[in-house]
Protein backbone atom coordinates (compact mmCIF):
# COMPACT_ATOMS: atom_id res chain seq x y z
CA UNK A 1 0.00 0.00 0.00
CA UNK A 2 1.32 3.59 -0.97
CA UNK A 3 2.08 5.49 2.38
CA UNK A 4 -0.34 8.40 1.16
CA UNK A 5 -3.25 6.05 1.46
CA UNK A 6 -2.81 5.39 4.76
CA UNK A 7 -3.11 9.16 5.41
CA UNK A 8 -6.89 10.38 6.34
CA UNK A 9 -7.97 12.82 3.91
CA UNK A 10 -10.38 15.98 3.98
CA UNK A 11 -11.76 18.45 1.92
CA UNK A 12 -14.65 20.68 1.19
CA UNK A 13 -16.69 18.77 -1.49
CA UNK A 14 -19.13 21.41 -2.47
CA UNK A 15 -17.92 23.72 -5.33
CA UNK A 16 -16.85 27.27 -4.92
CA UNK A 17 -18.64 30.40 -4.50
CA UNK A 18 -22.47 30.74 -2.38
CA UNK A 19 -24.48 28.37 -1.47
CA UNK A 20 -26.76 27.24 0.82
CA UNK A 21 -25.35 24.36 1.80
CA UNK A 22 -21.44 23.21 2.23
CA UNK A 23 -20.12 19.25 2.76
CA UNK A 24 -17.05 18.51 4.38
CA UNK A 25 -15.49 14.91 3.54
CA UNK A 26 -13.38 12.96 5.06
CA UNK A 27 -12.07 8.99 4.48
CA UNK A 28 -9.60 6.98 6.10
CA UNK A 29 -9.06 5.31 9.54
CA UNK A 30 -8.81 8.75 11.37
CA UNK A 31 -11.77 9.76 9.87
CA UNK A 32 -14.67 9.89 13.33
CA UNK A 33 -12.05 10.58 15.86
CA UNK A 34 -10.97 13.50 13.65
CA UNK A 35 -14.27 15.20 13.78
CA UNK A 36 -14.83 14.23 18.00
CA UNK A 37 -14.71 17.57 19.00
CA UNK A 38 -15.61 19.79 16.63
CA UNK A 39 -19.58 17.64 15.61
CA UNK A 40 -21.60 17.75 19.11
CA UNK A 41 -24.42 15.19 18.19
CA UNK A 42 -27.81 16.20 19.55
CA UNK A 43 -28.55 12.80 21.47
CA UNK A 44 -26.19 11.50 23.59
CA UNK A 45 -24.23 8.98 21.30
CA UNK A 46 -20.79 8.15 20.84
CA UNK A 47 -19.41 8.13 17.31
CA UNK A 48 -17.20 5.71 17.28
CA UNK A 49 -20.09 2.88 17.79
CA UNK A 50 -22.20 3.86 14.80
CA UNK A 51 -23.13 1.33 12.50
CA UNK A 52 -22.27 2.30 8.71
CA UNK A 53 -25.02 4.07 6.80
CA UNK A 54 -26.45 6.03 9.60
CA UNK A 55 -27.21 9.74 9.82
CA UNK A 56 -27.16 12.06 13.25
CA UNK A 57 -28.19 15.50 14.07
CA UNK A 58 -26.46 17.83 15.69
CA UNK A 59 -24.15 20.81 15.01
CA UNK A 60 -20.68 22.04 14.55
CA UNK A 61 -18.79 24.23 17.34
CA UNK A 62 -16.10 26.11 16.62
CA UNK A 63 -14.94 27.96 19.97
CA UNK A 64 -12.61 30.65 18.56
CA UNK A 65 -15.17 31.80 15.97
CA UNK A 66 -17.86 31.35 19.26
CA UNK A 67 -19.88 29.85 15.97
CA UNK A 68 -22.31 26.87 16.83
CA UNK A 69 -23.71 25.73 13.39
CA UNK A 70 -26.68 23.24 12.95
CA UNK A 71 -25.57 20.12 10.65
CA UNK A 72 -25.97 16.26 10.54
CA UNK A 73 -23.38 13.76 10.13
CA UNK A 74 -23.49 11.02 7.97
CA UNK A 75 -20.89 7.87 8.73
CA UNK A 76 -20.30 5.03 6.08
CA UNK A 77 -18.27 2.46 7.70
CA UNK A 78 -15.47 0.53 5.83
CA UNK A 79 -15.86 -1.50 3.49
CA UNK A 80 -19.38 -0.40 2.34
CA UNK A 81 -18.26 3.00 1.43
CA UNK A 82 -17.17 4.70 -1.41
CA UNK A 83 -13.66 4.03 -1.07
CA UNK A 84 -13.74 0.95 1.02
CA UNK A 85 -12.45 3.16 4.03
CA UNK A 86 -14.59 4.83 7.03
CA UNK A 87 -15.87 8.06 5.53
CA UNK A 88 -17.78 10.85 7.11
CA UNK A 89 -19.69 13.67 6.29
CA UNK A 90 -20.60 17.48 7.85
CA UNK A 91 -23.55 18.68 5.87
CA UNK A 92 -23.76 22.03 7.45
CA UNK A 93 -25.27 25.59 6.35
CA UNK A 94 -23.25 28.08 4.87
CA UNK A 95 -21.12 28.26 1.67
CA UNK A 96 -17.06 27.79 1.21
CA UNK A 97 -15.68 30.37 4.17
CA UNK A 98 -18.08 28.10 7.03
CA UNK A 99 -16.44 25.07 5.35
CA UNK A 100 -12.76 26.37 5.14
CA UNK A 101 -12.82 27.50 8.87
CA UNK A 102 -14.14 23.87 9.57
CA UNK A 103 -11.24 22.17 7.72
CA UNK A 104 -8.59 24.45 9.48
CA UNK A 105 -10.30 23.47 13.14
CA UNK A 106 -9.66 19.70 12.11
CA UNK A 107 -6.21 19.89 10.90
CA UNK A 108 -5.18 22.16 14.19
CA UNK A 109 -6.35 18.57 16.19
CA UNK A 110 -4.04 15.89 14.06
CA UNK A 111 -1.46 15.98 16.27
CA UNK A 112 -3.89 14.15 18.73
CA UNK A 113 -4.58 10.92 15.65
CA UNK A 114 -2.45 7.56 15.30
CA UNK A 115 -2.24 8.48 11.53
CA UNK A 116 -1.62 11.09 9.59
CA UNK A 117 -4.33 14.03 8.70
CA UNK A 118 -4.06 16.33 5.46
CA UNK A 119 -5.74 18.06 2.68
CA UNK A 120 -6.71 15.76 -0.07
CA UNK A 121 -5.51 16.06 -3.58
CA UNK A 122 -7.80 16.38 -6.94
CA UNK A 123 -9.77 12.77 -7.27
CA UNK A 124 -7.85 11.11 -4.23
CA UNK A 125 -11.63 9.76 -2.94
CA UNK A 126 -12.29 8.48 -6.37
CA UNK A 127 -7.99 7.27 -6.84
CA UNK A 128 -8.75 5.48 -3.03
CA UNK A 129 -12.09 3.63 -4.84
CA UNK A 130 -9.86 1.81 -7.29
CA UNK A 131 -6.95 1.47 -5.16
CA UNK A 132 -9.28 -0.14 -2.91
CA UNK A 133 -10.62 -2.37 -5.54
CA UNK A 134 -14.43 -0.93 -5.48
CA UNK A 135 -14.07 0.39 -9.21
CA UNK A 136 -12.06 -0.11 -11.76
CA UNK A 137 -9.79 2.32 -13.97
CA UNK A 138 -12.61 2.41 -16.73
CA UNK A 139 -14.87 3.27 -14.15
CA UNK A 140 -12.90 5.58 -13.01
CA UNK A 141 -13.15 7.28 -15.89
CA UNK A 142 -16.44 7.52 -16.49
CA UNK A 143 -16.69 9.25 -13.13
CA UNK A 144 -14.80 12.09 -13.83
CA UNK A 145 -16.83 12.31 -17.45
CA UNK A 146 -19.86 12.09 -15.19
CA UNK A 147 -18.98 15.00 -13.21
CA UNK A 148 -18.07 17.01 -16.36
CA UNK A 149 -21.28 16.01 -18.66
CA UNK A 150 -22.75 18.97 -19.59
CA UNK A 151 -26.01 17.49 -22.37
CA UNK A 152 -28.00 14.79 -21.37
CA UNK A 153 -26.25 12.65 -24.11
CA UNK A 154 -23.19 13.28 -22.19
CA UNK A 155 -24.82 12.59 -18.96
CA UNK A 156 -25.96 9.07 -20.77
CA UNK A 157 -22.83 7.96 -21.97
CA UNK A 158 -21.05 8.10 -18.86
CA UNK A 159 -23.90 6.66 -17.10
CA UNK A 160 -23.22 3.56 -20.06
CA UNK A 161 -19.78 4.03 -18.97
CA UNK A 162 -19.80 3.45 -15.48
CA UNK A 163 -22.53 0.62 -15.27
CA UNK A 164 -19.43 -1.37 -16.12
CA UNK A 165 -20.06 -3.02 -19.20
CA UNK A 166 -17.09 -2.12 -21.05
CA UNK A 167 -14.89 -3.30 -18.19
CA UNK A 168 -16.78 -7.10 -18.80
CA UNK A 169 -16.22 -7.02 -22.49
CA UNK A 170 -12.59 -6.50 -21.91
CA UNK A 171 -12.35 -9.16 -19.60
CA UNK A 172 -13.87 -11.57 -21.43
CA UNK A 173 -11.21 -10.86 -24.27
CA UNK A 174 -8.87 -11.45 -21.96
CA UNK A 175 -10.22 -14.56 -20.93
CA UNK A 176 -10.69 -16.07 -24.34
CA UNK A 177 -6.89 -14.95 -25.28
CA UNK A 178 -5.91 -17.04 -21.78
CA UNK A 179 -7.46 -20.11 -22.95
CA UNK A 180 -6.11 -19.67 -26.44
CA UNK A 181 -2.50 -19.26 -24.99
CA UNK A 182 -3.24 -21.93 -22.60
CA UNK A 183 -3.95 -24.47 -25.37
CA UNK A 184 -0.55 -23.20 -27.05
CA UNK A 185 1.45 -24.03 -24.35
CA UNK A 186 0.21 -26.65 -23.94
CA UNK A 187 0.63 -27.72 -27.23
CA UNK A 188 4.82 -26.80 -26.68
CA UNK A 189 4.70 -29.52 -23.28
CA UNK A 190 3.14 -32.06 -25.65
CA UNK A 191 5.38 -31.24 -28.84
CA UNK A 192 7.44 -34.10 -28.28
CA UNK A 193 4.70 -36.58 -28.07
CA UNK A 194 2.78 -35.93 -31.39
CA UNK A 195 -0.35 -34.57 -29.73
CA UNK A 196 -2.42 -32.27 -31.23
CA UNK A 197 -4.76 -30.01 -28.85
CA UNK A 198 -6.76 -28.29 -31.07
CA UNK A 199 -6.54 -28.17 -34.84
CA UNK A 200 -4.79 -25.09 -36.96
CA UNK A 201 -7.93 -24.07 -38.54
CA UNK A 202 -9.31 -23.92 -35.05
CA UNK A 203 -6.48 -22.08 -33.93
CA UNK A 204 -6.54 -19.67 -36.38
CA UNK A 205 -10.78 -18.82 -36.46
CA UNK A 206 -10.45 -18.20 -32.36
CA UNK A 207 -7.21 -15.66 -32.74
CA UNK A 208 -9.42 -13.75 -35.44
CA UNK A 209 -12.22 -14.15 -33.85
CA UNK A 210 -10.81 -12.34 -30.55
CA UNK A 211 -9.21 -9.49 -33.15
CA UNK A 212 -12.78 -8.80 -34.16
CA UNK A 213 -13.91 -8.47 -30.83
CA UNK A 214 -11.52 -5.70 -29.84
CA UNK A 215 -12.34 -3.61 -33.08
CA UNK A 216 -15.98 -4.23 -32.40
CA UNK A 217 -15.03 -3.08 -28.52
CA UNK A 218 -13.03 0.14 -29.95
CA UNK A 219 -16.19 0.96 -32.64
CA UNK A 220 -18.83 0.43 -29.90
CA UNK A 221 -21.61 2.43 -30.19
CA UNK A 222 -21.60 6.08 -28.05
CA UNK A 223 -25.05 5.35 -26.28
CA UNK A 224 -28.25 2.48 -26.72
CA UNK A 225 -30.60 5.45 -26.35
CA UNK A 226 -31.45 8.56 -28.57
CA UNK A 227 -29.88 11.07 -27.67
CA UNK A 228 -31.03 14.56 -27.46
CA UNK A 229 -27.79 16.41 -28.60
CA UNK A 230 -28.86 18.35 -31.85
CA UNK A 231 -27.31 16.09 -35.22
CA UNK A 232 -25.56 18.64 -37.33
CA UNK A 233 -27.50 18.13 -40.57
CA UNK A 234 -26.07 19.70 -44.02
CA UNK A 235 -28.37 20.44 -46.73
CA UNK A 236 -25.58 20.12 -50.00
CA UNK A 237 -26.01 20.98 -53.74
CA UNK A 238 -25.26 23.62 -56.66
CA UNK A 239 -26.71 26.92 -56.31
CA UNK A 240 -30.47 27.12 -57.27
CA UNK A 241 -31.58 23.72 -56.37
CA UNK A 242 -33.62 25.16 -53.85
CA UNK A 243 -31.68 24.66 -50.76
CA UNK A 244 -33.49 27.96 -49.03
CA UNK A 245 -36.70 27.16 -50.02
CA UNK A 246 -35.85 23.81 -48.60
CA UNK A 247 -34.59 24.54 -45.36
CA UNK A 248 -37.88 27.35 -44.88
CA UNK A 249 -40.17 24.81 -45.80
CA UNK A 250 -38.90 22.18 -43.49
CA UNK A 251 -38.61 24.91 -40.55
CA UNK A 252 -42.58 26.12 -40.93
CA UNK A 253 -40.68 29.84 -41.26
CA UNK A 254 -38.53 32.25 -43.10
CA UNK A 255 -34.83 31.79 -42.26
CA UNK A 256 -33.59 32.40 -45.82
CA UNK A 257 -33.93 34.63 -48.82
CA UNK A 258 -35.33 32.75 -51.78
CA UNK A 259 -33.89 33.92 -54.94
CA UNK A 260 -34.41 33.01 -58.55
CA UNK A 261 -31.22 34.16 -59.19
CA UNK A 262 -27.88 31.14 -58.54
CA UNK A 263 -26.31 31.91 -55.54
CA UNK A 264 -28.33 34.40 -53.51
CA UNK A 265 -27.08 32.16 -50.43
CA UNK A 266 -23.57 33.26 -49.38
CA UNK A 267 -23.38 32.49 -45.80
CA UNK A 268 -24.42 29.63 -43.58
CA UNK A 269 -28.32 29.42 -42.25
CA UNK A 270 -29.03 27.27 -39.49
CA UNK A 271 -32.10 26.39 -37.56
CA UNK A 272 -32.98 23.30 -35.12
CA UNK A 273 -35.93 21.25 -36.53
CA UNK A 274 -37.31 18.60 -33.98
CA UNK A 275 -38.52 15.54 -35.53
CA UNK A 276 -40.16 13.09 -32.50
CA UNK A 277 -37.31 12.93 -29.78
CA UNK A 278 -34.46 14.04 -31.92
CA UNK A 279 -33.06 17.84 -32.82
CA UNK A 280 -31.70 18.15 -36.09
CA UNK A 281 -29.62 21.23 -36.73
CA UNK A 282 -30.33 22.09 -39.77
CA UNK A 283 -27.64 24.39 -41.83
CA UNK A 284 -28.12 25.42 -45.66
CA UNK A 285 -24.56 26.02 -46.61
CA UNK A 286 -23.80 28.86 -49.60
CA UNK A 287 -24.07 26.77 -53.00
CA UNK A 288 -21.03 25.85 -54.86
CA UNK A 289 -20.23 27.22 -57.90
CA UNK A 290 -17.15 28.85 -59.86
CA UNK A 291 -16.78 31.90 -58.69
CA UNK A 292 -13.56 33.08 -57.77
CA UNK A 293 -14.33 36.52 -55.85
CA UNK A 294 -12.48 36.50 -52.09
CA UNK A 295 -15.87 36.74 -50.16
CA UNK A 296 -17.12 33.93 -52.49
CA UNK A 297 -14.44 31.84 -51.72
CA UNK A 298 -14.60 32.34 -47.93
CA UNK A 299 -17.98 31.30 -48.22
CA UNK A 300 -17.08 28.31 -50.15
CA UNK A 301 -14.32 27.21 -47.16
CA UNK A 302 -16.74 27.51 -44.61
CA UNK A 303 -19.42 25.63 -45.95
CA UNK A 304 -16.93 22.35 -46.38
CA UNK A 305 -15.81 22.62 -42.86
CA UNK A 306 -20.06 22.38 -42.25
CA UNK A 307 -19.74 19.20 -44.29
CA UNK A 308 -17.03 18.10 -42.65
CA UNK A 309 -18.16 18.03 -39.04
CA UNK A 310 -21.66 16.49 -40.51
CA UNK A 311 -23.50 14.49 -38.93
CA UNK A 312 -25.99 13.68 -41.35
CA UNK A 313 -25.90 14.71 -45.16
CA UNK A 314 -28.51 16.01 -47.49
CA UNK A 315 -27.80 15.94 -51.51
CA UNK A 316 -30.24 18.09 -52.93
CA UNK A 317 -31.11 18.01 -57.07
CA UNK A 318 -33.38 20.15 -58.70
CA UNK A 319 -36.03 18.04 -60.48
CA UNK A 320 -36.69 20.30 -63.64
CA UNK A 321 -33.36 21.03 -64.56
CA UNK A 322 -30.65 18.41 -65.99
CA UNK A 323 -28.15 16.74 -64.19
CA UNK A 324 -24.65 17.41 -66.56
CA UNK A 325 -25.21 21.30 -64.48
CA UNK A 326 -25.85 19.43 -61.44
CA UNK A 327 -22.60 17.58 -60.59
CA UNK A 328 -21.27 18.25 -57.20
CA UNK A 329 -18.15 18.51 -55.50
CA UNK A 330 -18.25 15.88 -53.28
CA UNK A 331 -16.04 12.61 -52.00
CA UNK A 332 -18.56 9.87 -52.53
CA UNK A 333 -16.11 7.57 -50.71
CA UNK A 334 -16.31 9.00 -47.79
CA UNK A 335 -19.96 9.56 -47.08
CA UNK A 336 -21.84 6.18 -46.46
CA UNK A 337 -25.27 5.77 -44.24
CA UNK A 338 -25.53 9.19 -43.32
CA UNK A 339 -26.30 10.63 -46.59
CA UNK A 340 -30.22 10.90 -48.20
CA UNK A 341 -30.80 12.30 -51.41
CA UNK A 342 -33.16 15.25 -51.89
CA UNK A 343 -34.79 15.77 -55.18
CA UNK A 344 -36.54 19.37 -55.03
CA UNK A 345 -39.10 20.63 -56.99
CA UNK A 346 -40.41 17.81 -58.17
CA UNK A 347 -43.86 19.51 -59.11
CA UNK A 348 -42.18 21.09 -61.92
CA UNK A 349 -40.20 17.90 -63.09
CA UNK A 350 -41.42 16.91 -66.77
CA UNK A 351 -43.86 13.88 -67.64
CA UNK A 352 -41.12 11.96 -69.88
CA UNK A 353 -38.42 12.38 -67.46
CA UNK A 354 -35.51 13.39 -68.91
CA UNK A 355 -33.66 13.38 -64.81
CA UNK A 356 -31.44 10.77 -64.43
CA UNK A 357 -29.67 10.66 -60.92
CA UNK A 358 -25.93 10.08 -60.59
CA UNK A 359 -25.09 6.11 -60.12
CA UNK A 360 -22.32 7.26 -57.54
CA UNK A 361 -25.66 8.70 -55.73
CA UNK A 362 -28.27 5.83 -56.47
CA UNK A 363 -27.15 3.67 -53.59
CA UNK A 364 -28.29 6.07 -51.17
CA UNK A 365 -32.32 6.52 -50.24
CA UNK A 366 -33.91 8.97 -52.57
CA UNK A 367 -37.30 11.20 -51.27
CA UNK A 368 -38.58 14.01 -53.75
CA UNK A 369 -39.72 16.84 -52.22
CA UNK A 370 -41.60 19.86 -53.26
CA UNK A 371 -40.80 22.98 -50.91
CA UNK A 372 -43.52 25.12 -52.72
CA UNK A 373 -46.01 22.28 -52.41
CA UNK A 374 -45.49 20.85 -49.34
CA UNK A 375 -45.31 17.41 -51.28
CA UNK A 376 -42.76 14.48 -49.81
CA UNK A 377 -41.44 16.85 -46.65
CA UNK A 378 -43.31 13.92 -44.30
CA UNK A 379 -41.27 11.44 -45.73
CA UNK A 380 -38.10 13.69 -45.47
CA UNK A 381 -38.48 13.43 -41.90
CA UNK A 382 -39.10 10.15 -41.26
CA UNK A 383 -36.46 9.05 -42.83
CA UNK A 384 -34.13 11.67 -40.96
CA UNK A 385 -35.75 10.22 -38.01
CA UNK A 386 -35.41 6.72 -38.88
CA UNK A 387 -31.80 7.09 -39.70
CA UNK A 388 -31.03 8.37 -36.21
CA UNK A 389 -33.26 5.41 -34.69
CA UNK A 390 -31.30 2.80 -36.60
CA UNK A 391 -28.33 3.76 -35.19
CA UNK A 392 -26.61 4.76 -38.71
CA UNK A 393 -25.70 8.39 -37.97
CA UNK A 394 -21.68 8.74 -37.34
CA UNK A 395 -21.22 10.68 -34.39
CA UNK A 396 -17.57 9.65 -32.98
CA UNK A 397 -16.66 13.01 -33.72
CA UNK A 398 -18.43 14.79 -30.89
CA UNK A 399 -18.30 11.85 -28.32
CA UNK A 400 -16.32 8.71 -27.87
CA UNK A 401 -16.63 5.91 -25.37
CA UNK A 402 -13.09 5.42 -24.37
CA UNK A 403 -10.95 8.30 -24.30
CA UNK A 404 -7.52 8.17 -26.76
CA UNK A 405 -5.33 6.67 -23.92
CA UNK A 406 -7.85 3.45 -23.64
CA UNK A 407 -8.54 3.67 -27.63
CA UNK A 408 -4.64 3.48 -27.75
CA UNK A 409 -3.94 0.37 -25.56
CA UNK A 410 -6.92 -1.30 -27.33
CA UNK A 411 -5.05 -0.66 -30.49
CA UNK A 412 -1.78 -1.92 -28.98
CA UNK A 413 -3.57 -5.35 -28.06
CA UNK A 414 -4.82 -5.40 -31.91
CA UNK A 415 -1.57 -5.06 -32.65
CA UNK A 416 -0.49 -8.13 -30.67
CA UNK A 417 -3.09 -10.13 -32.51
CA UNK A 418 -2.24 -9.75 -35.58
CA UNK A 419 1.11 -10.13 -34.74
CA UNK A 420 0.34 -13.79 -33.69
CA UNK A 421 -1.99 -14.43 -36.49
CA UNK A 422 0.62 -13.32 -39.17
CA UNK A 423 3.19 -15.80 -36.47
CA UNK A 424 0.74 -18.46 -36.48
CA UNK A 425 0.20 -18.59 -40.90
CA UNK A 426 4.35 -18.46 -41.28
CA UNK A 427 4.54 -21.20 -38.99
CA UNK A 428 6.77 -19.45 -36.32
CA UNK A 429 7.74 -21.34 -33.21
CA UNK A 430 4.86 -21.52 -30.48
CA UNK A 431 6.67 -19.09 -28.16
CA UNK A 432 6.52 -16.35 -29.85
CA UNK A 433 2.86 -16.73 -30.31
CA UNK A 434 2.45 -17.36 -26.78
CA UNK A 435 4.15 -14.28 -25.91
CA UNK A 436 2.07 -12.06 -28.47
CA UNK A 437 -1.14 -13.18 -26.72
CA UNK A 438 0.11 -12.92 -23.08
CA UNK A 439 1.20 -9.13 -24.07
CA UNK A 440 -2.35 -8.54 -25.78
CA UNK A 441 -3.86 -9.61 -22.34
CA UNK A 442 -1.86 -7.68 -20.55
CA UNK A 443 -2.28 -4.34 -22.66
CA UNK A 444 -6.04 -4.46 -22.28
CA UNK A 445 -5.27 -4.80 -18.27
CA UNK A 446 -4.36 -1.68 -18.92
CA UNK A 447 -7.80 -0.11 -19.32
CA UNK A 448 -9.27 -1.99 -16.40
CA UNK A 449 -6.44 -1.00 -14.03
CA UNK A 450 -5.32 -4.88 -13.90
CA UNK A 451 -1.73 -3.29 -15.25
CA UNK A 452 -0.75 0.23 -14.55
CA UNK A 453 1.93 2.87 -13.20
CA UNK A 454 1.63 6.03 -10.88
CA UNK A 455 2.29 7.85 -13.92
CA UNK A 456 -0.82 6.70 -15.63
CA UNK A 457 -2.60 7.74 -12.20
CA UNK A 458 -1.46 10.77 -11.67
CA UNK A 459 -2.89 11.82 -15.11
CA UNK A 460 -6.41 10.67 -14.92
CA UNK A 461 -6.82 11.44 -10.97
CA UNK A 462 -5.05 15.26 -11.13
CA UNK A 463 -8.32 15.94 -13.95
CA UNK A 464 -10.78 15.34 -11.14
CA UNK A 465 -12.12 18.35 -9.12
CA UNK A 466 -11.37 18.51 -5.63
CA UNK A 467 -13.26 16.82 -3.38
CA UNK A 468 -14.14 13.66 -5.93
Amino acid sequence: MLPEVQDTILTVATPAGRSFHAVIRVSGSEAIPSIHEIFVPSANIKLENLQTFVSIKGCICLPAESLKIPAVLYVMRQPHSYTKEDIVEIHTLGGRPIGEMILQYILQKKEGLKDGLRLSRPGEFTKRAFLHGRIDLAQAEAIKNLIRSQSDSELDLAILQLSGNASLRIKDIQNKITSLCTYIEMSIDFSDQDIELISRMEMINKMEDIRNDIVNLMNKPLTDKISSEEIRTVLYGKPNVGKSSLINALLGEKRAIVSDRPGTTRDMVTGVLEIGSVCFKLTDIAGFDEAREPVFLQAREKAQGALKSAHLLLLVFAGNEKMDIQSLEINHSEVANNVIVVVNKCDLMPESSSFELPEEVKKYTVVYVSALTGEGLERLKTLMFDKVLAGQIERSNTLHFFNVYQKDAMQRSYERIEQAIASFRDTMSDEFIAMDLRMAVDILGEVVGEITTEDILDKIFQEFCIGK
